[in-house]
This record gives structure tokens, C-alpha cells and sequence, in this order.
């Protein structure tokens, strides 16, 4: 049948390029929804499984108490099992597509470079609280600094969970667009790592800000230091979210110290969190510049040198 034929010939064409390989986008079509179908199957059938079991087990606010240890701990963190799992899960998809989109081997995290950006990370959060309590543009509930164990807790899923955006957004989302050209990959990575991690849904600064952390991410991989940008992420998210509180923060754990905003939210961030406010801007376009200094330095060159 022609008209059969017509649209066999029609969607060919459309899902392969002249080489006939599968186009690009088809490619990141298929990562994203293999990521989208794992995180909602981990994170609604992971939970309606612990609910089935707690009920078996008749665990519930009133018997928490009397329950043995373990079953305390568990209930307590049974949100942080299914991020761990979740996040497990999500890298052992990325290096299926890896192979499925043959785009090599993961890049090395190397522990140094993972430590480098860990620490700057945390230094940012630590250097912004700082100026905000000198400043009187927040104030501390309660004085002193608590150590919990949340704190471990969340050690574990922030690493973890910046170890999966790394593998899924910045090995497979990045390495598969920049097949076509390299900007392309970088767009691609930071429209991902903005649906990743709920970019969108902030004020106006923080979806700067949140572009600006995907286009600094994205280059630090793309350039050999996948552990900075992967630890960056990780110090980043501990340390405003496990160790320190800022408000806007809905991770439900036991921080060491807990924020309040007082003024100078457009410095702060205010309600909106760290990453909504003018200090962050500073620190990552910073950052940004001297990632891209040497780029801009060749190409300024090369300018010169065709006059």
C-alpha cells in the first residue's frame, strides 16, 4: 500500500538523520522519559510500599514509640530510603544510556576535584550567612550550632542525588546534544537541570541564578572536572539544606541552625531561598567569567589576528 509506504519512508526520514542514526532529539526524548517514568516509579511505588508495610506492621503515630528501634528508624526515614534509591537508580539508567547511545564511558570523578567543589559549594552558603547575621539581614532562631544526625542523613541523599544529575544531565543530556553542536548541549543540559531540580517554579533572580548553576555546571564537565561541578552541587544543597536552614527551605530535617530573613531580601533571597537573591548572582557570575575568561582570551586573538 503506498500510503503505508509514504508514511514508513516519512517517519524514517524523521527519526534518522543522512548518516541513519537516530536523530538527537529523539535520543533526549528517550532519556527523559526513561528518567521521568524511573523517579515516579521509584517515588510513588516506593512509598505506597513502605504505607502497605508500616499498616502490616501496625506502625502508626500512636504505636511509634513501642516500636523496636529499627522499625523507628525506618519510618522516620523512609523518604530518605526512597530519594537514595531513587537517585541509585537513576545512575545505573545513565550508564544504560551511555551505552545504548554509545557515548563511551562515564567521565572521572575524581575525589579531589569532588572535595574542591564540595568545599566551595559550602563556603559560598557559609560566606552569605555570615554577611547576612554582620549585616542584621537575618538572625538566628536559637544561638549556637547543634550537631543531629540528620545531618549523616542528608550527607548520604545529597551526594547521592548529585551524583545522579551529574551522570543523567551532564554525562547523557550534554555528551548526546553536543553530538549535533556543542552550545546545543548546553542548552539541553541546563533546560534539563532546570526541570530537574524545580528551577522554574522560582522568582525571576532564582531562575537567573538557576541558569547560571547549569551553564557553570555544564562547562566544568564538559571541560574535564565532571567531580567540581558534581561536588559543587553536593556542597551547595548540604550545607544550605543540612547544615544550615535559610527560610524558604522545605527539606524537613534537623539543621544545625536555623535563619530568619529581617531585610534585604533582594540580597538574601528572603522567603525565596539563598538561591533567589542578589549575593548568589555576584558569587556565580564570578564564577561564570573565570570559567570562560580563557575561551573569551582565544577568541579575542584569533579576532586580532584576522584584521
Amino acid at each position: 500500500m503506498r500510503w503505508w509506504s509514504r508514511l514508513r519512508g516519512g517517519l524514517a526520514r524523521a527519526a534518522r538523520n543522512r548518516r541513519g542514526d537516530v536523530r538527537t532529539a529523539w535520543k533526549i526524548l528517550l532519556a527523559c522519559a526513561l528518567y521521568l517514568g524511573w523517579t515516579w516509579l521509584a517515588g510513588y511505588g516506593l512509598a505506597r510500599g513502605f504505607s502497605a508495610l508500616f499498616a502490616a506492621w501496625n506502625l502508626n503515630a500512636d504505636t511509634l514509640l513501642r516500636a523496636p528501634a529499627w522499625a523507628r528508624l525506618l519510618a522516620e526515614n523512609s523518604g530518605r530510603v526512597v530519594s537514595l534509591i531513587s537517585s541509585a537508580g537513576v545512575v545505573a539508567l545513565s550508564a544504560g544510556m551511555m551505552r545504548l547511545f554509545r557515548l563511551g564511558r562515564f567521565p572521572r570523578l575524581r575525589a579531589g576535584h569532588f572535595a574542591l567543589g564540595a568545599l566551595g559549594g559550602a563556603l559560598a552558603v557559609g560566606m552569605g550567612a555570615a554577611l547576612f547575621l554582620a549585616l542584621d539581614s537575618m538572625r538566628l532562631y536559637e544561638r549556637g550550632f547543634v550537631l543531629r544526625a540528620d545531618m549523616a542523613w542528608m550527607l548520604a541523599v545529597y551526594a547521592l542525588a548529585a551524583l545522579a544529575e551529574e551522570r543523567f544531565d551532564r554525562a547523557v543530556i550534554l555528551r548526546t546534544a553536543a553530538q549535533a553542536r556543542q552550545v546545543w548541549g548546553y542548552v539541553a543540559s541546563a533546560l534539563v537541570f532546570f526541570a530537574m531540580t524545580g528551577g522554574y517554579a522560582l522568582r525571576p533572580l532564582g531562575m537567573v541564578n538557576m541558569a547560571l548553576t547549569a551553564v557553570i555546571c555544564a562547562r566544568l564537565s564538559d571541560t574535564g572536572r565532571a567531580g567540581v561541578s558534581a561536588g559543587l552541587r553536593f556542597g551547595w544543597s548540604w550545607a544550605s539544606g543540612g547544615l544550615l536552614a535559610f527560610p524558604g527551605a522545605n527539606t524537613g530535617a534537623q539543621t544545625g541552625a536555623r535563619l530568619y530573613a529581617v531585610s534585604e531580601d533582594w540580597l538574601t533571597g528572603g522567603g525565596g531561598g539563598l538561591i533567589c537573591g542578589a549575593w548568589m548572582t555576584c558569587l556565580l557570575l564570578a564564577l561564570l567569567v573565570w570559567l570562560f575568561l580563557p575561551a573569551l582570551r582565544h577568541g579575542m586573538a584569533r579576532l586580532r589576528k584576522g584584521r
